[in-house]
């Protein structure tokens, strides 16, 4: 029988199902606490990770949220947030969680999570201090996604992120990635193989298993019996939706289709008034919505779009919501090239259309609109293969057993 793992996990963005927003973390340290483990999370707080925000005179305060420690620092942080109040909260998390994470007692590893880059600072430092392994795990390959996306520019502003990235990678035993597209990156890169290591992101398939699509709620938005293409996430520059709104205008000589974007973000209100001012009338809006809502909005809609903003080369990153598509069953539309792309091609579960095309997007949700019954064939094995390959039990599992690995390598060098 497989030792007991103490678990230090810090991870800035933790969110829980009562929130809105990606819960790998929750999810695998939920199952990692029901198999006999036992895991202390360091997070910040966001307005919709789905716990209360720690009082205004304590630093930090510490929960228990169905079995795992959490210890969230007072530290704010949102997609809306400008660029130099999200500096100063990265900032101040790595600062405080660098305090909280070295003080931590009788941990058997630690592991942080990015982005930001700046999760490396205390897993390094509590680890040193600690004399325990650590493991790095890359969410998005920053800084070499900011700079082609243009959030940051060649120079000063790059060297310093990669300097974070390298102080980050040097000290892990080993680099986990999320996707394949990262792994293939990395080895270009140079890092050798034995310490790299994939696990999907994934779903959490109690979530999935009664799903109860909700009509009514697409009944309140005027959209029942119309063919729904949903996006579900944040709304920042980076997704680029109003690509969306562009095949929406294309759209608009079809009264059965509606585009829904459910979520919120930095660019929601210029997406909004973009919508307003061209008169799409096919577009609706929703606000984010916890998870264990989200999951049956979405099986009442039809497509799932994936959506990233156009930049000079390939995307290596598979999303989140990828998943919460395949579990409820959406054929995936991607506007994207890279690893995401691949995967769906490859699977059969979606279409990949031209980058950056608004016609091509158009042209392949009016096609699914007037086929139904292939786009229920395509998201019916979407679903097969993501309860099959890509549950957060099976992914939990896989992080436990690559954990023990590094402790037992860890205390045979001891």
């Amino acid at each position: 029988m497989r030792p007991a793992v103490k678990l230090l996990y810090i991870h800035q963005y933790f969110f829980t199902n009562q929130g809105s927003g990606p819960t790998r973390s929750y999810d695998v340290s939920r199952r990692m606490v029901d198999q006999g483990h036992e895991v202390t999370v360091v997070t910040g707080w966001h307005p919709l990770s789905g716990m209360p925000r720690p009082r205004r005179w304590k630093l930090v305060e510490t929960r228990d949220i169905d079995g795992i420690r959490v210890r969230i620092c007072n530290i704010r942080y949102e997609n809306k947030l400008k660029v130099p109040q999200r500096l100063a909260a990265f900032a101040g998390f790595a600062g405080l969680a660098t305090v909280v994470s070295s003080l931590e007692q009788g941990m058997d590893l630690v592991f942080a999570t990015s982005t930001p880059l700046t999760v490396g600072i205390p897993g390094r430092i509590a680890s040193f201090l600690r004399r325990r392994p650590y493991v790095f795990e890359v969410r998005d390959l920053w800084p070499e996604d900011l700079l082609a996306a243009g959030r940051i520019k060649e120079g000063w502003q790059y060297r310093g992120w990669q300097a974070l990235e390298w102080f980050g990678y040097l000290g892990a035993s080993r680099i986990l990635l999320v996707s394949k597209g990262f792994h293939d990156r990395m080895l270009e890169r140079g890092f050798a193989p034995e310490r790299l290591k994939t696990i999907p992101l994934g779903a959490e398939k109690d979530l999935f298993e009664n799903l109860r699509p909700a009509t009514s709620f697409l009944q309140g938005l005027g959209l029942e019996g119309k063919t729904v293409a949903v996006y579900a996430g944040a709304h920042g520059d980076a997704n680029g939706l109003f690509q969306v709104l562009d095949a929406a205008e294309l759209l608009l000589d079809r009264e059965d289709i509606a585009i829904l974007l459910v979520g919120g973000g930095g660019k929601r209100d210029e997406l909004h008034a973009d919508a307003r001012a061209r008169g799409l009338c096919n577009v609706h809006f929703a606000p984010a919505m916890p998870k264990r809502d989200l999951v049956h909005v979405l099986a009442a809609c039809d497509i799932g779009l994936m959506i990233l903003k156009q930049i000079v080369r390939p995307r290596w990153v598979t999303p989140n919501k990828l998943f919460d598509y395949m579990f409820c069953g959406l054929p995936v539309l991607v506007n994207f090239p890279g690893t995401t792309a691949e995967l769906v091609e490859a699977e059969g579960i979606g279409a990949a259309t031209e980058p950056g095309s608004a016609e091509a997007m158009a042209d392949q949700i009016r096609a699914w609109a007037d086929d139904p019954e292939e786009a229920r064939r395509r998201g019916e094995l979407g679903r097969r293969i993501g309860l099959r390959d890509y549950t957060r039990a099976t992914i939990a599992d896989r992080l436990a057993s690559l954990f023990q690995q590094v402790i037992d390598e860890h205390e045979g060098r001891t």
